[in-house]
Order: structure tokens, then sequence, then C-alpha cells
């Protein structure tokens, strides 16, 4: 038989306890961060029927990064590549349930396919992080920037770690229609390039502007119109109250999803080294409305953002941010001697110390006491117990610390 490789699928990882201690920390961290602000977790099937991304998500991650397939029943599946479509249909099915605002959050796995990259990989999990409401989406827009400047610093982060560039695609709409008088498709195509404006040169973005209009770009702020002027204000509106020095608008972000409809926001990495957007996200209207539920006359929009725990776990390291490796076991307790009276003792000792709350791993391989020490520092286990003839005679043990 020919023997199989031990490489694991393209994009996707193992975790050795080593790496599931540092995504545990992760997940921990943003867990107690927007539990702190009052939001609930919630979770659903990785299969989602794929319609529910065709109507909305990015045609090009519809077009080129699901992992479909049609199922024994004929039904066309997908291996959900985002969760925030999953939601609205949650929403969607308890409508009338459900106590507006609604608090929501999940860490669940996702799958793209895509080239494997710096910060993205083709299984993935994320924190979602959604606020659900009827009005007042003002207040909760601040609030939401304000929760995300607050997860970065309880990873020790500081404000100059990071920059919060934020738009709107009502005044982007604004923009549209009352400056460039742009149709459907060109203010489509203007979109797509404005998100990729700061990785190209230029002579690139000038050549590719005016195959859209022949109008002389504008910077934002610069355009007179009054309905312009306005949501710039809304936005300067919210800067100021989120208050803090990293916050800043940037007409560029546009955000890849065509659900989004109001503000809209990336959060960026200041450092050289990994200068890249960790995560982004932004109001949405209408992704709701997509489900056939009761009518009524209440319009439910969100604001939400999702972030990825590769970036995450990229700008950690980056800044030294990531906490060193302890073992979950407390003690290592060791045998010295094969003699049953002696392994009897030591399966007590170990019993005793699980009753005081100890992770204990026992060891049953006869080994000498430095042989137990060296093999509890491998393991970066912080405590160990040794167990022989003696210790048994006398009903004793120590636990020595490493």
């Amino acid at each position: 038989m020919k023997k199989l490789k031990t490489e694991n699928y393209k994009g996707v990882r193992d975790f050795y306890p080593k790496d599931v201690f540092v995504q545990k920390y992760i997940f921990q961290t943003w867990t107690k961060t927007v539990e702190s602000f009052g939001f609930e977790e919630y979770n659903a099937s990785l299969l989602e029927n794929s319609e529910i991304y065709k109507a909305k998500t990015s045609e090009e991650i519809i077009n080129n990064q699901t992992y479909s397939f049609v199922d024994r029943g004929d039904r066309e599946v997908t291996l959900r590549p985002e969760m925030t479509p999953t939601l609205a249909r949650m929403i969607a099915a308890k409508k009338r349930e459900l106590s507006f605002p609604l608090r929501y959050y999940s860490i669940p796995n996702c799958f793209r396919y895509e080239r494997p990259q710096r910060g993205r990989l083709r299984e993935f999990w994320q924190l979602n992080v959604d606020i659900l409401n009827v009005k007042n989406d003002k207040f909760y827009d601040i609030e939401v920037l304000k929760l995300i400047n607050q997860l970065l610093l309880n990873f020790k982060a500081t404000p100059s770690d990071f920059t919060i560039k934020i738009n709107s695609r009502t005044l982007l709409n604004s923009v549209y229609e009352n400056y460039y008088e742009f149709n459907e498709n060109e203010a489509l195509a203007f979109q797509r390039l404005s998100d990729k404006k700061d990785k190209i040169t230029d002579a690139e973005f000038k050549k590719e502007y005016e195959k859209i209009t022949d109008k002389d770009y504008k910077d934002i702020v610069d355009i007179s119109d009054k309905k312009v002027k306005v949501q710039l204000e809304y936005i300067n509106e919210i800067i100021k109250a989120v208050g803090i020095p990293n916050i800043e608008f940037d007409q560029n972000i546009v955000r890849g999803f065509d659900y989004y409809t109001g503000i809209v926001f990336e959060v960026f990495d200041t450092n050289p080294e990994n200068n890249r957007a960790l995560f982004g996200g932004g109001r949405y209207s209408n992704l709701i409305d997509l489900f056939e539920t009761v009518k009524d006359d209440v319009n439910i929009s969100g604001i939400g953002f999702g972030i990825g725990d590769v970036p995450m776990m990229n700008f950690l390291e980056s800044r030294n941010l990531l906490p060193e490796f302890v073992s979950s076991t407390d003690v290592l307790v060791g045998i010295l001697s094969d003699d049953e009276k002696v392994i009897e003792y030591a399966d007590g000792v170990a019993n005793e110390l699980r009753a005081n709350g100890k992770n204990v791993s026992i060891n049953y391989d006869w080994k000498k006491v430095g042989d137990y020490i060296k093999m509890a520092e491998k393991n970066c286990i912080q405590s160990v117990v040794v167990i022989g003839e003696k210790e048994t005679e006398e009903r004793r043990y120590e636990v020595k610390r490493l």
C-alpha cells in the first residue's frame, strides 16, 4: 500500500497544544470583551443553502471562493464563507419573537477557497459581533467603534498600534448621484476601483478612472454638494463621539460586501511589517428583508464587524503580545517503580490532587527523577510529584515546583 503524505489540506491548519493555547487565548479575550458590552453568543450549522449567499454576498466570493456542492437531495449547499447572512436568516425566522435591540456574537469557523497568504487561509475562525436595532442608529454605530477600540486594548495593544478608518455608503451614494451622476454600473465600477486605490499606482488609478467617467476626480471633502456635506458631518460627529485619537475618515473605505448601506469601517495595523487591514464591518439595512417572514412596519437594521483569528494572530505576533505557553496540566506524577503498591499509591495521590482542583497527568514509564523533571519542563508543566517505594511506605509526597 502506498504511504500517505503527512501534509494537511492546503490553506488549513493543524492545531497542536501550543497552537490551541494561543487560539484559546484569542477566543477568551474576544469573549470576555464582547460580553462586557452585553453581547450574547449564538451559533448555527456550518452548512447553508447556497442561495443565501447568492442574494447579497460579494460576487467574487460567490463565484470564486465558496466551497459549494449538491447534496444527495439535489440541494445546492455551501460551507459558510461568512456569518452575517446566517444571522440575518435566524433573525428573520423569529422576527416576531425577539426583543430588539439584539446584541449577538459568535466565533464560527468559515471556509473560503482563495490563495493562502499572510492573514488569509481557506479555513479560519472569525469573531462576529452584531447589534440589530430599530432606531437610533448613530448611537449604536458609536458603541461598536468603541467596542473595537477596547477589544484591541484588551490584548495590550496601544492606540498607536492600530487605526480605525471609517466611511459611509450613504455618503458614497450621494457623491455618485449628485456629483458624478453615475448610473448603477458606473457606481459599482468606481466603488471597486476606490476599494483598491491604495494597492495600485496613481497612474493605474487614473487610467481605470477615465474608463468610468470623464468628470474631474475630486476628494469627497472638496465636493460642495449639500447632501454630501450632511453625510460628512454625520461621520465627523461619530468620530468626535468615539473620542479616541486613532480614528479617521477615509473616502477609499468601501468594503466588498453588497449588503452594507450605512457607515463602513476598517481597522489597520500600523506596524510597517504588517501594514494591512486587520478587519472591518459596517451598517446594513436591507439584508433581513430578503427572507420570507411576517410583513410589518418594522425595518430591522444592523451594524457589525468580523475579525479573523489569522490576522489577529499576525497582529499580536508582530508586537510580541502573545502569551507564553502554559500547559493545562498542573502536576506531573511520575512513578519510579513497577511495584503494584507504588502504582496504587501514585494513583491515589493523583486522585487526591484532582479532588483539590489540580489537573494531573500520571506517567507509568518508571523513569528516574531527573527524567520526570525534564519531561515536565519540556511540556511546560509547572509542578512534579515523584512516587517511589519510600513515598509509598511513608504515605507522603512532595509537590516540587519547577
